[in-house]
C-alpha cells in the first residue's frame, strides 16, 4: 500500500514539474539581434530580410537590426557569423553563394555544412532564361537547338565568376554538353545591359533582376529554371519540362546560425522566422518582389543544404571554377 501511495504521489507531481521545464526551453534574446546580409542593401536577400525584421523584433521583444557585411562572394558576412558567439544574437541571411563560394576558394574561409546550422529555407528566388533581343529563336526549344547546332558560337552572361547565373549556365553545359562561353560582369545589372545591347547572347539569372526588362519587352524571356512554372509567369515553360529534364537552378535565402548554437535557441529562431513569413505584408510584398516563400523546419533546411552542396560542389569541381574576387 505504501508503494502504491508513493507511485500515485509521484505521478501527480509530474505535470507540476514538467511545466516549468518546458517553459524554460523557450529562449529569448538578452540584447539586440543582428540579421547579417552578406550582400549590399537592395538585393534580393536584403529585401526579404528587411521585410521580416519588424515581425522578428515584435516576436522576440528586442531590437532586430539588419546589417550588410559584403565582399568576397558572400563569404565576408557569412564567415563573420560563423565566428560569432553561438548565442542566437547573430543570424545569417544565407544565400546560395554562402554555400558555394567557399568551394571555389583555397583555403576555404569556412565549411558551409560543418560551421553552420540551418534553421529554415525561407524563400526561393526563381531564375529565368533571357536572350538578346535579336537572338535567332523565339521559344526555348528553338534556343536549345540553335545552341546545340552552333558549338562555340554563343555566350552566356553572369554577374561574376561563381555567381548563381554562372553556375546555372554551367549546369546547362554539364547536362547537355553545350559548347558555350561564359562572360562575367560585376553584377547582374551590367550583364543585363550588355544582353539588351546584343553583346552577349543569353543568361539564366534571378527573376527579380530581369523583371523590369522582361515587363517592358526589352529582352525576351523563354523559360524558367525552377522545377515548376511560376504563378507570376504562367506561360513560361520550365527548362526541365522542355529541353533539359531534371534541370533546376535557383537562388534561395535561409536563416543560418553558428553550428554550436544550442537547440532551444535554434528552435525559437526557426519559429520566429516562419511566423514572420506568414504575415500578410511579407506574403504580399515578398510575392511582388519575385520570391517563392517557403518556411521549412530545420530538418528540411539541413536536407536542402546537403543536396545543394553535393549538386553545386560537383559542378564547381567539374568546371574547375575558381573565385576571382
Amino acid at each position: 500500500m505504501t508503494n502504491r501511495r508513493q507511485l500515485l504521489a509521484a505521478l501527480a507531481a509530474t505535470p507540476v514539474l514538467a511545466a516549468p521545464a518546458l517553459a524554460q526551453t523557450r529562449w529569448a534574446p538578452s540584447r539586440s539581434v543582428r540579421l547579417v546580409v552578406p550582400f549590399p542593401a537592395g538585393g534580393s536577400p536584403d529585401v526579404l530580410t528587411r521585410l521580416m525584421a519588424p515581425h522578428a523584433q515584435a516576436a522576440l521583444g528586442q531590437s532586430v537590426l539588419v546589417e550588410n557585411r559584403t565582399g568576397a562572394g558572400a563569404t565576408v558576412g557569412s564567415g563573420f557569423v560563423a565566428r560569432e558567439a553561438p548565442d542566437g544574437h547573430t543570424v545569417l541571411a544565407a544565400t546560395i553563394s554562402s554555400l558555394t563560394a567557399p568551394f571555389m576558394m583555397n583555403p576555404a574561409p569556412y565549411d558551409p555544412v560543418r560551421d553552420f546550422r540551418a534553421l529554415s529555407l525561407l524563400a526561393i528566388t526563381p531564375t529565368v532564361l533571357v536572350v538578346r533581343p535579336d537572338f535567332p529563336a523565339r521559344t526555348v526549344q528553338e534556343w536549345h537547338q540553335v545552341i546545340q547546332r552552333n558549338p562555340g558560337r554563343f555566350t552566356f552572361a553572369s554577374g561574376g565568376v561563381g555567381n548563381p547565373a554562372h553556375l546555372a549556365g554551367e549546369l546547362y553545359r554539364s547536362m547537355t554538353g553545350a559548347n558555350i562561353t561564359h562572360v562575367a560582369f560585376r553584377g547582374s545589372a551590367p550583364a543585363l545591359v550588355e544582353l539588351r545591347a546584343g553583346r552577349v547572347d543569353f543568361s539564366i539569372l534571378d527573376l527579380p533582376s530581369a523583371a523590369a526588362m522582361i515587363a517592358d519587352r526589352s529582352i525576351p524571356a523563354l523559360a524558367v529554371g525552377t522545377a515548376e512554372r511560376l504563378p507570376t509567369l504562367p506561360d513560361l515553360p520550365t527548362l526541365s519540362e522542355t529541353v533539359v529534364p531534371g534541370f533546376e537552378a535557383y537562388s534561395w535565402v535561409m536563416w543560418w546560425l553558428a553550428a554550436a548554437t544550442p537547440d532551444p535557441i535554434a528552435a525559437r529562431l526557426q519559429e520566429v522566422a516562419n511566423e514572420a513569413l506568414r504575415q500578410p505584408d511579407v506574403q504580399a510584398r515578398g510575392a511582388q518582389a519575385g520570391f517563392l516563400l517557403r518556411g521549412t523546419d530545420a530538418a528540411a533546411a539541413r536536407a536542402h543544404v546537403t543536396a545543394e552542396s553535393e549538386k553545386w560542389g560537383r559542378i564547381i569541381r567539374e568546371r574547375n571554377i575558381v573565385f576571382d574576387g
